[in-house]
């Protein structure tokens, strides 16, 4: 008898014990743009308090993978926050693609005729969560129970929304520079927001001239565009003569003002969450920080302003972790997550079309193709992200096979300057790949959204666009290869070498949490040794 009230008495502390390691705030951040090699490359110059303080403190995967491609930011937000692949939670552009009207529209956009009028002008009235099919971790919280809370902030709207999902509290920077939502999330915004706005909080931020953090001699990369540093030998300012005309609100997506605006909005959207009480449920805070991607995508991976503006989102990462520990009793009642959706391809400095691959015409030269050999017509409804989409239509009143449609444009498209290789919506859905370019092409193949013919280009082949010198979206491991650090809560200082997807992201964070696992998240968590 005894025997057995030692036992019970042993569960039920070890119970509390479980209990009380668990962590009641999360704050989940994805580094948009940012590869696992970024993080070597530029170590020596990082402080201790920013991403070291992560890695070196708490549990950091060496290996970490997206398993699937193409390698875009909304298919790697969408996978981190929903636990599954592209394959399933179906999101992998920022289009998508009607069949029915054989024409796109914008992802979490409303169509002009529901763009009904809102209560006040404070939030948008234009976006909508109904392209969202699978739930998101920050969902599977607010289900959880009633006093769980979840706040996710973006400076990109797009970004803001995959990581919510379709609930919780959801803030993103406007064109004028202000903080803002929608009326699928809220009806108006919270007081503490409002204040922030009407502060002026955002513009305080930004400046005329980008000054670099460090003298020129300290910096790894010598490629510069428009940011002014420091000359060792005679101390003046070097800049290059282009001058950025953005407004100041431009300014908070290119420099590094925008980075440092997000965390100190994440200051307050933390006190809004505090004090934590007994009775409440997970606090959750997302942030995703945008600026990296488009500082890297309008500068390229090799210049000073990326790097730059990695060591200024380095000390504002660790001014804004300094803060959030300081308002918590006990250090383990917070775990921080940081990762990325995605790398960014190694950028060329002549931006030629040898790095370049011009999808419009590929869409033309793929449609004159069709037209030549089975008669003259609209056969290519469009292309986007590695997908090509024919028109189901004009291939029946053809009476031709979609298959043989499909298995032809393939052939063809492998001759166009930088594909090297093509797949058909009919293989994605007939074949098992196991492994290779072939198994990441069908991890991000959804069936109802992708196109008709998928294709692969050549390593550091980008997508025509004037504005960019460098993009994700490849199936490299310059693009799939990214860090992921999981610090505090009593996880014990660990490295992992061992191969992870950021498909597992989700999983283990619900179960540290202690919440159940979002709905379509089928996978193991990671192992993390806990002190």
């Amino acid at each position: 008898m005894k025997q057995r009230v030692y036992i019970a008495a042993f569960l039920l502390i070890f119970a509390v014990a479980f209990a009380t390691a668990q962590p009641r705030i999360m704050v989940n951040i994805v580094v948009s743009g940012l590869s696992y090699g970024d993080i070597v490359r530029y170590e020596k110059n990082f402080s201790k308090e920013g991403f070291l303080r992560l890695r070196d403190g708490g549990a950091s995967f060496t290996e970490c993978y997206a398993d699937f491609a193409p390698t875009t930011s909304e298919a790697g937000l969408a996978t981190i926050a929903t636990g599954t692949l592209p394959s399933m939670h179906g999101i992998f552009s920022s289009d998508i693609f009607d069949r029915t009207t054989n024409t796109f529209s914008t992802l979490c956009s409303k169509p002009k005729s529901q763009q009904t009028e809102v209560a006040n002008k404070r939030v948008d009235n234009i976006f909508t969560t109904e392209h969202f099919t699978t739930q998101t971790l920050s969902e599977a919280v607010l289900a959880s129970s009633k006093n769980s809370s979840v706040i996710t902030v973006a400076h990109d709207p797009l970004s803001a929304m995959i990581l919510a999902g379709r609930g919780g509290e959801c803030y993103w920077v406007n064109r004028k520079g202000q903080w803002t939502s929608a009326d699928c999330y809220m009806e108006d915004l919270p007081t503490w927001v409002q204040r922030c706005n009407s502060d002026d909080f955002n513009h305080v931020f930004t400046t005329d001239i980008w000054y670099g953090k460090y003298l020129r001699s300290k910096y790894i990369n010598t490629h510069t565009t428009d940011i002014a540093v420091y000359d060792q030998n005679n101390a003046r300012r070097q800049r290059s003569q282009k001058r950025a005309s953005d407004g100041w609100a431009n300014k908070l997506l290119t420099t590094p003002s925008g980075n440092l605006a997000l965390f100190e909005f994440a200051k307050r959207a933390i006190t809004s969450l505090l004090p934590l009480k007994i009775e409440d449920g997970c606090k959750v805070v997302n942030l995703c920080l945008d600026v990296p991607r488009i500082v890297a995508e309008k500068y390229g991976t090799d210049s000073i302003e990326y790097e730059d503006m990695l060591y200024s989102l380095d000390a504002a990462l660790g001014e804004f972790l300094t803060f959030m520990y300081a308002q918590l009793s006990q250090p383990n009642d917070a775990v921080v997550v940081l990762t990325s959706d995605s790398g960014i391809s190694p950028s060329e400095r002549d931006n030629s079309d040898a790095v370049r691959f011009n999808t419009r015409q590929f869409e033309i030269i793929m449609n004159a193709f069709l037209s030549a050999r089975y008669g003259q017509d609209s056969w290519v409804a469009g292309y986007t992200d590695g997908s090509l989409y024919l028109n189901h239509d004009v291939v029946y009143n053809h009476k031709k096979s979609l298959a043989e449609v499909q298995n032809e444009v393939a052939s063809f498209a492998l001759q166009y300057r930088g594909v090297v290789l093509t797949t058909t919506a009919i293989a994605m859905r007939s074949a098992q790949f196991s492994r290779g370019a072939m198994a990441l092409l069908q991890n991000g193949f959804n069936p109802r959204r992708s196109g008709d013919v998928v294709i692969l280009l050549a390593p550091e082949r980008i997508e025509s666009d004037s504005k960019r010198v460098a993009m994700s979206g490849s199936a490299y491991a310059y693009d799939r290869h990214v860090p992921l650090m999981i610090y505090g809560a009593g996880i014990a200082p660990q490295r992992v070498s061992e191969r992870v997807s950021t498909e597992l992201i989700s999983s283990t964070l619900a179960d540290l949490l202690g919440v159940s696992r979002p709905q379509c998240s089928d996978v193991q968590p990671l192992k993390i040794e806990i002190k």
